[in-house]
């Protein structure tokens, strides 16, 4: 028998990333995980949990990692030695096209009768592809909720039977023929389909394993919660691939379906009893309407929460909801994607606001006392220019004046992905936007992530920029965006100077890497040049990545021990 009927595996975006040199630049730089995007999804959780109340032991290993955190860990060694009946992989955003089945490859290669099954909106977009032209993948479970479907498959699976009735599903037949199973599998109904941090402890404690379940490597010193607020969107911003349409027309959701709210915040309130950390609510509460959102937060502020609450806006926000978002916590953060300080590209972008409308929405936000306030602006958007990325730092230099250099305003600039999302408005009409796509097919993602410099599987330019200035314009930008923090106050000039010497060397380093390609044919040498590097490139990463230190909202962050001794003890019937 096997040890457990499911293992859920997160692989690095690129395998092996220790050997192989890469400078994957800023693109991370906007999110807890370092660049090898070892965040798993919280479907994981959720999934976990799910097949655990019917029945069936699941596990998380995050090999991500494991092998970030351990230079000698042997990933293949350690797959060899598991045990399971099913392995599934993630396969959400395109970062993780080349390590998902590439690991995939692995499990298959050590488990070969055991059904390997990918999920997430990437897969369900590319799953003809996959089921036809990757033999790893046995099963992709298309869709934005697949707990239900899954739980269904195991059942065939156990059963000995081929998965004809299964809702959402892709496979191939035992005689290798592809099937596409219809997705009538969209739940309106979230309530029992949710997540709940205990059973991460559960897997812990069950399999003695810390690190398989860490949601990204710095967990421990910093631990970041989220929790989402939805399934689908109501917006439609051209970019994403979780937008409406793309929902609409890929995964057949018409709008956001969301859990009660007693149910959310009963979600909201076990994170605040195992750890004292953030807890970001992915997506912007008023999707769900004004009466649901303001049960939302009258929950959290009766459930007395006091780990800091970050609250994402889509759009401005007016006094009565700011007093609202004020009166639910002592402790709440705001983050708002203007992505341009240019109302006209905003506009295209899908954003529905003005700048002179998030002025307001900022000073509001201050004035009712959030400790701490995020804006993202992009690098790549249709109608933008390199002098229109530098303008939004000038225009940062101007907001910071306007708000008295307030040390809570934090501004971030990042290319706007590696990858242009499948599914989204610009992926389905590039040349409407003034976008040239270069990448047309998973294959072709999945292949230039081996690529040794971001810049070079950038899968896009526009009409405004190429490729080259889109990365030249980054780094000059977050430079510039650098100096300007310690201008005003937000850092020091220890840390601005560290943060300015980790971005000079990566500029540098992509421009070797491009004097590499122009001036050597033979691919061999290439790469021993390329491999020369490695020792630069792992030194810019690590200074690059101090900048993370912003990302952190105030106070400790921690594990709460006596959360954790009283879920032990329940755990041993004690």
């Amino acid at each position: 028998m096997p040890g457990v009927d499911l293992v859920l595996l997160h692989a690095p975006s690129v395998y092996d990333f220790r050997k192989l040199p890469a400078m994957y630049g800023p693109i991370s730089d906007v999110v807890p995980s370092t660049p090898v995007f070892e965040m798993y999804p919280l479907g994981f959780v959720s999934m976990v949990g799910y097949l655990e109340l019917n029945g069936y032991k699941a596990r998380i290993v995050n090999l991500a990692v494991k092998m970030l955190r351990n230079p000698k860990f042997d990933a293949e060694k350690f797959i060899k030695k598991l045990d399971a009946k099913v392995f599934g992989f993630d396969l959400h955003w395109l970062p993780h096209a080349a390590g998902s089945l590439d690991m995939a490859e692995i499990v298959k290669k050590h488990h070969p009768d055991a059904p390997i099954l990918l999920g997430g909106l990437s897969a369900s977009y590319f799953h003809e592809e996959i089921i036809e032209h990757f033999p790893q993948i046995d099963y992709i479970l298309r869709g934005d909720t697949t707990e239900k479907p899954l739980l269904d498959l195991m059942n065939h699976i156990s059963a000995g039977k081929e998965p004809e009735t299964v809702e959402n599903l892709t496979w191939r037949t035992r005689d290798g023929r592809k099937r596409i199973n219809p997705m009538t599998f969209v739940p309106t109904e979230m309530d029992d389909l949710w997540i709940d941090y205990g059973e991460v402890m559960k897997l812990v404690l069950r399999h003695m394993d810390l690190e398989s379940t860490l949601p990204y490597q710095s967990f421990m010193e910093y631990p970041f919660t989220a929790v989402l607020t939805c399934k689908g969107c109501a917006y439609n911003c051209i970019t994403c691939g979780g937008s409406c349409t793309a929902f609409k027309n890929h995964f057949n959701r018409d709008g956001p379906a969301h859990k009660s709210a007693a149910k959310l915040v009963e979600e909201i309130t076990i994170i605040n009893e195992f750890f004292k950390a953030p807890i970001f609510l992915i997506g912007d509460l008023r999707q769900g309407g004004k009466k649901w959102a303001e049960e939302v937060l009258d929950g959290i502020k009766n459930a007395d929460i006091d780990n800091t609450i970050t609250y994402e806006l889509f759009d401005m926000v007016p006094d009565d909801w700011m007093k609202k978002l004020a009166g639910s916590t002592q402790n709440w953060t705001l983050e708002i994607s203007p992505e341009s300080h240019d109302d006209r590209i905003r506009n295209i972008m899908g954003k529905p606001y003005s700048t002179v409308q998030m002025e307001d929405t900022i000073k509001n936000a201050l004035s009712k006392g959030t400790e701490k306030l995020d804006i993202y602006y992009m690098v790549g958007l249709s109608g933008q220019t390199s002098e229109s990325v530098l303008e939004s730092v000038d225009y940062t230099r101007h907001l910071y004046k306007e708000m008295g250099n307030n040390d809570k305003i934090f501004t971030f600039i990042a290319p706007m992905a590696p990858f242009l999302d499948p599914g989204s408005i610009i992926y389905e009409n590039p040349r409407k936007y003034g976008f040239t796509k270069l990448y047309q097919n998973l294959r072709d993602h999945k292949v230039a992530l081996y690529q040794p410099s971001w810049k070079l599987y950038l899968s896009y330019h526009t009409d405004w920029m190429t490729r080259d200035q889109i990365a030249e314009t980054t780094y000059e930008a977050m430079i510039r965006l650098n100096q300007l923090k310690v201008e005003v106050g937000i850092n020091n000039e220890s840390f601005g100077k560290k943060v300015n010497g980790g971005l000079v060397m990566a500029r540098d380093i992509m421009r070797t890497i491009d004097g590499i390609i122009e001036t050597t044919s033979d691919l061999d040498e290439r790469q021993r040049k390329y491999n020369a590097l490695k020792i630069e490139i792992d030194d810019a990463k690590r200074r690059t990545g101090l900048a993370k230190r912003e990302l952190r909202m105030p106070g400790l962050a921690g594990i709460r021990v006596k959360g954790a001794v009283k879920f032990l003890l329940k755990y041993l019937g004690l």
